[in-house]
C-alpha cells in the first residue's frame, strides 16, 4: 500500500509575470520614423586621405635641432654643422651616420673629427654617445657637450 500527501488534482500551469511584462513592453515600443535625418559618417579612405603624410625631407633634422647646432658651431668657430642621417645598433655597438661638407660616413662613441681620418666630422668634435632609441647623436668639443643632433 502506498501513502502520499498532496492534492487530488494536478497543479495548473500558469505564465510567469515576467513573460507578461515582456509582451507589454514589446507592444508599447514607438514606431520608427521614416527619415531620422542622420549625418553619414566618413569612410576610412576619406579620413586617411585628409591627413598630411610624412615630412618634406624625412632625413632633415627638426628646425630646433638645426638652429641649436648652428649656434654651437658659430660659438666654436666651426665652418658648418654635421648632419645626422641615421642611427643603428648592431651587436650592441651603436653607430650614427653623418654627413659633413662633401663627406659622409659612420661614427661611434669615442670618434673624433680629423680631416685625414674622419672628414665627415668637424675637426676636434668628438662623439660622446649615440642614443639609438631616441635617434640622437651626442657630440662634444674639448670635453664640453654640444647640442645633440636629432633625426
Amino acid at each position: 500500500m502506498l501513502a502520499a500527501c498532496g492534492a487530488q488534482t494536478p497543479p495548473q500551469a500558469s505564465t510567469p509575470p515576467a513573460a507578461e511584462a515582456n509582451k507589454d513592453t514589446a507592444n508599447s515600443l514607438p514606431e520608427p520614423t521614416a527619415d531620422p535625418q542622420l549625418i553619414p559618417l566618413y569612410d576610412p579612405a576619406e579620413v586617411l586621405g585628409s591627413l598630411p603624410r610624412g615630412r618634406q625631407d624625412p632625413f632633415a633634422p627638426p628646425p630646433q635641432a638645426l638652429v641649436a647646432a648652428q649656434d654651437d658651431a658659430s660659438d666654436s668657430g666651426g665652418d658648418g654643422v654635421p648632419e645626422l642621417m641615421g642611427v643603428s645598433s648592431l651587436g650592441g655597438v651603436a653607430q650614427a651616420f653623418v654627413s659633413y661638407g662633401s663627406h659622409s660616413g659612420p661614427v661611434a662613441p669615442g670618434d673624433v673629427g680629423d680631416p685625414d681620418r674622419l672628414p665627415w666630422l668637424p675637426t676636434g668634435v668628438g662623439v660622446a654617445g649615440v642614443d639609438v632609441q631616441r635617434g640622437r647623436l651626442l657630440l662634444e668639443r674639448d670635453g664640453r657637450p654640444l647640442s645633440p643632433l636629432q633625426l
